[in-house]
Parts: structure tokens; sequence; C-alpha cells
């Protein structure tokens, strides 16, 4: 089986392993899984690895979340918490996806895909660089027809657009629109707020 790409997992949560082991590599991964910090650093710096997965127990300090999170804030590549703890508690600017791990159970493999593989054709990139704010707009498409893939660093879009053809993106702050307009140079590029709905971009899906 060839390799999908390189997942790397820290992961103090053992309820979760038989999961990503199984699941994950089934479906045709190469899996990192440690608990040690300073073993995953090290391969981090030997094996580029395509996706950094971190799967915390749910009686994981806050503080000590937040602390990974400042340790690898400058790398590019997309990072997925796995917590329970709220978005706004430890939110940081380089965290690509949050998800609960009901969440984790239904989109991981839609996520791992999208950015491995690539070839989706989403009607919509939501480009949320506010997950901690309530988004009218996300709920709005999740009750509509229309796929969207979101994320929340834009460096996460880069890597999207690596590999996946939207229809359409979105951006919710306006200092990042010109940005990705001229990253991305693709025509339709819009501003939304979160209070917004579908109804906002609906024409230029079609």
């Amino acid at each position: 089986m060839r390799n999908l790409g390189n997942i790397f997992l820290y992961n103090n949560n053992s309820a979760n392993r038989t999961f990503y082991h199984q699941e994950l590599k089934k479906m045709g991964y190469f899996l990192f899984d440690t608990d040690n910090l300073h073993k995953f650093t090290l391969y981090h710096k030997e094996i580029t690895p395509n996706i950094m997965l971190f799967d915390f127990a749910a009686q994981t300090p806050l503080e000590y979340i937040t602390s990974l999170e400042n340790k690898f804030e400058r790398s590019t590549i997309p990072s997925i918490i796995v917590c329970e703890a709220p978005k706004a508690l430890i939110y940081h600017p380089c965290i690509s996806h949050y998800l609960t791990h009901s969440e984790a159970q239904k989109q991981l493999e839609e996520i791992l895909e999208t950015y491995c593989v690539g070839n989706k054709k989403h009607d919509i990139l939501y480009i949320n660089l506010k997950p901690y704010e309530r988004s009218d707009f996300s709920k709005s498409v999740a009750e509509s027809p229309y796929s969207m893939f979101e994320v929340h660093t834009i460096n996460a879009a880069q890597q999207y657009m690596q590999k996946n053809n939207p229809t359409v993106i979105c951006v919710n702050f306006l200092p990042a629109l010109n940005k990705s307009q001229k990253l991305f140079s693709f025509p339709k590029t819009f501003y939304v707020d979160n209070t917004q709905n579908i109804k906002e971009v609906e024409q230029f899906l079609h």
C-alpha cells in the first residue's frame, strides 16, 4: 500500500490510540504517535509531516495545551487540535482546525484526505480567522446542500489550494481578504461576516 502522507500525532489520550492506529494506518497513512514531546520535536525535524495532530485527554490543563501551540507556532504545516476545551480558551493563530473527540471520529478522514490526496471540489473554502466567535455562516452552510472546507489559518488555506479546487473562497477577516486575493489569484474570493449566511454568496456557487 502506498503512503498517502505522514501524520505526526502528539497523543496523551490513550483512549483514542486504537482508533488512530487502526483507522489511519488502514487508510494508508504513515503514523508517528508519541506522548513524548522531545521525540515529537526530533522527528518533526527529521521527517516532514503533512499534518500535525494533537490529541489531548480531557484532564489536560489548558496551560499545557497553549504551551504546545506556542512551541509550533512558526510551522506552516496544518495542525489539528482534538480536545474538549472551548475554542475561545485555547485559540491560537497557528491552529488550522479544532475538533472535539466526537467530531474527529466523523471529520478527520475528510480533513486528512483533503490535504494529503486532494482533488476535492468543495463549494466553499472558508477561511475563518475568528473560530472563537459563533459562526452563523458555518451553521447556514451546514444546513444547506453545499459542501465546505473550513480552515483557521492562511497557511492551511495555502496547503488546501495546492491540491484542491473550491468554487468560492470566503474570508471573515477584512485585513486577510486582500492577502488571500493576491496569494491565490482566485477570482471568486469574498468577504463574509460570521453573522451572515449562505445567501450572501449563493449566487456565485452556480
